[in-house]
This record gives C-alpha cells, sequence and structure tokens, in this order.
C-alpha cells in the first residue's frame, strides 16, 4: 500500500513536470525530507504528507486512505446461542 502511494505521489509530481526540488520548495519542506519520502526512506510526518498532497491537489482525497470503521462484534455476536433441553418423549406425545 505504501509502495503505491509513494509512485502515485511521483506520478503526479512528474505529470506537473516538476523536479523534487520543486514539489520539496512549493510543498515548504527540504529536499531532501522529500527525496527520502518519495524513495520510502526515513519518516516523514502527517503535516509534510498532507503539504504535499495539497501542492500536488489531492488532500482531499487523503480520507480514501483510512478505511470505514468495522462495526465491532462483542462477545455476545460471537458467543453461542443458550443450549436448551431436550424435550421428553412423553412432552412431544401430549401426555
Amino acid at each position: 500500500m505504501v509502495r503505491g502511494l509513494l509512485e502515485r505521489v511521483r506520478a503526479h509530481r512528474l505529470k506537473r513536470n516538476w523536479s523534487q526540488a520543486e514539489l520539496a520548495r512549493r510543498a515548504g519542506i527540504s529536499v531532501q525530507s522529500y527525496q527520502n519520502f518519495e524513495t520510502g526512506h526515513g519518516n516523514i510526518t502527517l503535516a509534510h504528507l498532507l503539504r504535499i498532497l495539497g501542492v500536488l491537489g489531492l488532500a482531499s482525497r487523503f480520507a480514501l486512505l483510512v478505511p470505514e470503521p468495522e462495526e465491532e462484534r462483542t462477545l455476545k455476536d460471537v458467543s453461542r446461542p443458550p443450549r436448551q433441553r431436550a424435550r421428553s418423549k412423553k412432552a412431544i406425545r401430549g401426555i
């Protein structure tokens, strides 16, 4: 997933015909930070990632990276239903 994100960001940068230095300048981060981000080395802050996505016009799509929360299963959901006693033969025959 991360590798795909990095490749798409790079593709968007190249589509605009920007160098790494140009995107870093526009995002207000160091060239080294951007190069490390694009190559997958080092760490990047969430603030810097949002700056990069904002410069590329992709900030509104950031939420797509986060999946919808799944409904939590409770113990009641996974536990077996209570066992019922078997009816006696007399109760079945109506005696």
